[in-house]
């Protein structure tokens, strides 16, 4: 019989480094990845994730993960802190093992839970862990500066005339929805979290409803500097959870889309770049002018690098009336990017109406115009079935 192979959740405790090292020099079981981020844990292949209480990525949403994956999870606390064994009990992981047991129990314990789970048993229940629920992610994007939210805001007004359909703030540079609303910061993504991730609060006490018969609205973080404490899977599995129950999940949020290094161990955007890869469609907002073409063409070129089959809309706002520069927008930009539906969003008084009064954009030529980006976004995700 081989050796069962572990995930082994990295942490500063000295039985992990001693476990590794065990494992290494005595055999019995091998460790085929040394886990910091939990997006790892759920890409890697192994039999059983090995995790301390201390790891601040083991959640009660990711042991469903990976439990939908088939795979155990062994629990590992220190003797003298009891409250970590209960954690991790109620985390629902498979086992737990004092630290101090020794190297050599939990490899037992290990074998012990790949054992089990070889013999029959129930199906495990799936367990979502992106954004693909019953309803479709459109991820909103392009640059700072071109009214980007309020697009996001009118579309997801538009979509909720078809079906439920929740705006969510995922700008992990400028969140914005809560001030240009006028609400307050809390509830937001983090609460959300907190209720997926943890168990703690109720997932739609996070929600606000705008208007009557409009969209359900989950703001973003108070600052940008709290993304520190969000991980993109975090956000993925809310979209998920949130999915479940809506048709439309219209996430604000996909703007820069580089890979730029924070220094704290994971690249800033990288919840943009998650959620367009999650997207059943991306719509990109863009100034219709030569510098603004030029950058909503660099957004697109990310787009398809991230995520190549995902159909792409374009969305000019504050686009002049003036039908031959339409023209030669449209010209532009379909020499790049042939077949991407380009939609005109007029410069309208109301817009800047509604910002004052916290409230969505109705009636005027620029609602309507989203009314038609709406219908683009609806045929290119015609299974969503939901009704609002």
């Amino acid at each position: 019989m081989s050796e069962p192979e572990i995930g082994l959740a990295f942490t500063p405790d000295p039985w992990v480094e001693a476990l590794h090292r065990h494992c290494s020099d005595h055999g019995g079981a091998r460790v085929r990845a040394l886990i910091v981020e939990p997006e790892v844990a759920l890409e890697e292949s192994y039999d059983v994730l090995v995790a301390g209480h201390r790891w601040p990525a083991l959640t009660l949403a990711f042991v469903d993960a990976l439990h939908a994956r088939g795979c155990p999870v062994l629990g590992v606390y220190d003797r003298e802190e009891p409250a970590g064994r209960a954690h991790l009990r109620s985390l629902g992981v498979d086992a737990v093992i004092e630290a101090d047991a020794g190297e050599g129990a939990v490899v037992r314990a290990v074998s012990v839970l790949v054992g089990a789970r070889s013999r029959p048993g129930p199906d495990p229940v799936p367990v979502e862990t992106g954004s693909a629920g019953s309803g479709a992610l459109i991820a909103v994007g392009g640059g700072g500066g071109t009214g980007r939210t309020e697009v996001a805001l009118a579309l997801a007004v538009a979509l909720a005339r078809r079906a439920a359909t929740v705006l969510v703030d995922a700008d992990d540079s400028g969140p914005a929805l809560a001030i240009r609303l006028g609400v307050e910061p809390t509830p937001n993504l983090c609460d959300a979290v907190d209720a997926v991730e943890h168990g703690r609060g109720d997932l739609p006490a996070s929600l606000r409803t705008i208007g009557r018969g409009g969209p359900e609205v989950l703001v973003g973080l108070g600052h940008a500097d709290g993304w520190s404490q969000v991980r993109p899977g975090e956000v993925c599995r809310v979209v998920a959870r949130l999915a479940a129950d809506a048709g439309y999940i219209v996430s604000d949020g996909a703007g820069p889309l580089d890979d730029l290094p924070t220094g704290l161990g994971r690249s800033r955007y990288a919840t943009a770049r998650a959620l367009v890869i999650e997207a059943a469609a991306c719509v990109g907002v863009f100034e219709p002018a030569p510098a603004g073409i030029a950058r909503i063409l660099e957004w697109v070129a990310q787009v398809r690098g991230l995520a190549p089959e995902v159909p792409v809309l374009l969305a000019a706002n504050r686009a002049p009336g003036d039908r031959f520069r339409r023209r030669e927008v449209v010209a532009a930009l379909t020499d790049v990017i042939p077949g991407a539906p380009v939609v005109f969003l007029p410069t309208d008084p109301r817009v800047a109406e509604a910002a004052w009064a916290g409230i969505p954009v109705t009636g005027g030529p620029f609602a309507r115009s989203v009314a038609v980006l709406a219908d683009e976004v609806a045929a290119a995700c015609p299974a969503v079935e939901v009704a609002a």
